[in-house]
């Protein structure tokens, strides 16, 4: 995210009225602390006027004087360290925020002041800068807002892989998701601090919340619902799924899964082939209904067939669902890894 540094610059070069602003009982009432950040810095010219460069110098004295005073508020104050420890699913998430509020008050300060003044007859050049609190925190406000927005963009394109089957795309974009949220945090603790607003705090961690359960989802690899009616349960379908190498998890419910499949399963004749044998056939309807179709994918399933000797007819047909979801298994798994 680009930083954004919008300061108004106004340098005095007239050798007028020596300004209002260099005495420092006229800075403490017209800038009261509880409204303002300021800054206010001096340096000594030994010989002539000064060019442009002394100018830029005592300025950006003033401003890091103004800097200075964020950074002592900051941490002087226990809204950052509870800011600082902003949890996902009861994990710290560690960060130096000490380091990176010192680092960005001496660089981001919105809709700054600046002044300089040389008083010739002195031979002292002053520097003056001054922030209103309140601008300051609609600065961060908008920031935070900046990278709400960025980060249900990335959300939305996260859900969009996940159903798309591109689970390592996903997870890497939901890492992107939670950096945003990490700079949510930062900012939120800025805004704290100069305003005492946490108004962003429950979205934070809604957030933080959704982008934990999409990433859990998408680590415990691919959700499927299992609707098997007919002659058989085939209860050990699911198993023999991961056995045979689904990353998968069985899912009790429809809702919420990553594939849904629906099997229907008959057993058809069983014949007695002599010498006591005895064999029984069975089939499956299978669609295979995903996210990622329209439609459902028709699997075509090859006949089972399973003997048993001695006319155990009980036998047989265990023998013949087992080969059943054998090839289930197999065909299922090559339908979801396509």
């Amino acid at each position: 995210m680009p930083i954004l540094i919008l300061f108004l610059a106004v340098s005095i070069f007239a050798q007028g009225l020596v300004p209002e602003w260099v005495d420092e009982s006229w800075r403490l009432s017209h800038y009261p602390k509880s409204e303002w950040y300021i800054g206010f810095a001096t340096d000594r010219i030994m010989k002539g006027q000064p060019d442009s460069k002394a100018y830029q110098a005592v300025e950006k004295n003033a401003q890091s004087k103004l800097s200075e005073s964020i950074v002592v508020t900051v941490q002087g104050s226990s809204a950052v360290q509870i800011s600082s420890r902003q949890t996902q699913k009861g994990e710290t998430i560690n960060t130096n925020y000490d380091q990176n509020i010192r680092t960005a008050s001496n660089a981001i300060l919105a809709k700054m002041d600046v002044k300089s003044y040389f008083d010739k007859a002195s031979g002292y050049i002053y520097g003056f800068a001054a922030v209103k609190k309140k601008d300051l925190a609609e600065f961060y406000r908008s920031n935070i807002n900046s990278l709400f927005s960025y980060a249900e963009k990335e959300f939305a394109l996260v859900q969009q892989q996940a159903e798309q089957g591109r689970k390592k795309a996903a997870l890497d974009k939901i890492q992107a998701v939670e950096d945003t949220l990490k700079n949510v945090g930062y900012w939120g603790s800025l805004l704290q601090i100069v305003e005492s607003d946490n108004s962003y705090i429950k979205h934070e961690q809604d957030f933080w919340k959704r982008a934990g359960d999409m990433k859990m989802q998408l680590q415990n690899g691919t959700s499927v619902y299992l609707d098997i009616s007919g002659d058989n349960d085939l209860e050990t379908l699911g198993a023999e799924m991961q056995e045979k190498g689904c990353n998968c998890s069985i899912s009790e419910t429809k809702e919420g899964a990553d594939y849904s499949v629906t099997i229907k399963n008959k057993l058809g004749d069983c014949t007695e082939a002599g010498n006591g044998l005895v064999f029984c056939y069975a089939n499956a309807t299978v669609a295979v209904n995903s996210l990622k179709h329209s439609k459902p994918i028709s699997v075509k399933i090859p006949e089972a067939k399973g003997g048993s000797p001695n006319n155990n007819k009980e036998k047989a047909t265990a023998e013949t669902f087992k080969k059943l979801i054998s090839s289930l298994a197999e065909k299922i798994n090559k339908t979801i890894n396509q």
